[in-house]
């Protein structure tokens, strides 16, 4: 098991996290002074594939600390509609892990034309976006060789708190710094992967506001590394049709952050739960045998990163448990040709 490429990489993030903080050199002040000086009125994302949930992420984020609507929109609004837009006051970030995805590449292009402000969030110093962005903030996770992107994720969503806190006159340097030093400190005490019923492969990841945005990735993982039909729903949207689906026999994670959100997920799951023997909670509270628990920290805007140090190893894990090989998932490649 722990020859796993993926598996070590999951395991290595809090080790990631220490170093991104202590390294980070990338440019928050400028970005922030343009949203300051109203500059920048509305922010569009553009994303595939893993980076496209923490385009998500970016969408609640910016909206709910910054009051900047923002949009994650398709690339293939540019690449293949070929779409017009002023975006002379608009902030275009795109997320990509390897930054060579040819369709993200021609958004960055055209986007600029379209007079944006350019931001790449990349792992990838080489990427051609970096060339031609407005700013590039660099990932600095060191080389992912995995195909099921894990430690560049939990950086990119760093990236975007810091992008955001700095605009807010607040520096969580420490706060991320803390949480690495107890990530690591608490590295034995992993999620139990044998509460989980294998043998059933449907059901949902229910999330509210951030939280929803941390479901989309965890559905991916399943759907990547273990071949379960894991659908991401907000507890809300789930009411609207989609709980006629549940069943006994039928998986029901729910993820309850200590927010607002969090609150709402815990009451609004309460019938959802009653359809099925299999609910799994990820979350803060009562800690017992079917609980995925996770210690919220005291700066709660940091607690998706703590779920998905837990998370990521844990699935890997349960991916190997079930005979898959998380290194070579079926059909699936690094970068992926979409234009």
């Amino acid at each position: 098991m722990n020859s796993s490429t993926v598996l070590a990489e999951a395991l290595s993030i809090p080790e990631k996290i220490n170093h991104f903080i202590i390294n980070d050199k990338n440019n928050y002040a400028d970005v922030s002074k343009l949203i300051n000086e109203k500059k920048i009125q509305y922010i569009v994302t553009v994303a595939r594939g893993t980076s496209d949930c923490a385009a998500l992420y970016a969408s609640y984020m910016f909206a709910k600390y910054l009051g900047l609507p923002t949009y994650s929109m398709p690339p293939s609004i540019i690449t293949l509609e070929n779409s017009k837009f002023d975006f002379s006051k608009a902030l275009v970030i795109i997320i990509s892990q390897s930054g060579l995805s040819a369709d993200l590449v021609e958004c960055e292009n055209k986007s600029k034309e379209m007079g944006a402000t350019t931001i790449l969030i990349s792992n990838n110093q080489k990427s051609p976006m970096v060339n031609t962005c407005n700013f590039f903030y660099y990932i600095n996770a060191g080389e992912e060789k995995s195909v099921a992107a894990t430690k560049t994720f939990v950086l990119s969503l760093l990236i975007i708190q810091k992008i955001i806190f700095n605009t807010l006159n607040k520096n969580i340097n420490n706060h991320i710094k803390n949480i690495s030093e107890e990530l690591i400190k608490d590295s034995n005490n992993q999620w139990d992967t044998k509460i989980i019923d294998k043998s059933v492969d449907v059901g949902f990841i229910i999330g509210r506001g951030v939280g929803y945005a941390i479901a989309n990735e965890i559905s991916l993982k399943f759907k990547e590394l273990c071949q379960e039909m894991i659908e991401p729903f907000s507890s809300a949207e789930v009411m609207h049709g989609p709980k006629s689906l549940i069943q006994n026999s039928f998986k029901v994670f729910t993820m309850s952050l200590k927010d607002n959100s969090g609150k709402i997920v815990q009451k609004d799951s309460q019938e959802i739960t009653q359809l099925t023997n299999l609910h799994y909670a990820i979350s803060f509270e009562d800690k017992n045998n079917k609980n995925l628990f996770y210690n919220s920290y005291k700066f709660i805007e940091l607690d998706p990163i703590i779920i998905l140090s837990k998370f990521y190893p844990w699935i890997v894990k349960y991916s190997i448990e079930k005979g898959l090989d998380p290194d070579k998932p079926r059909y699936l490649t690094k970068v992926t040709k979409t234009f």
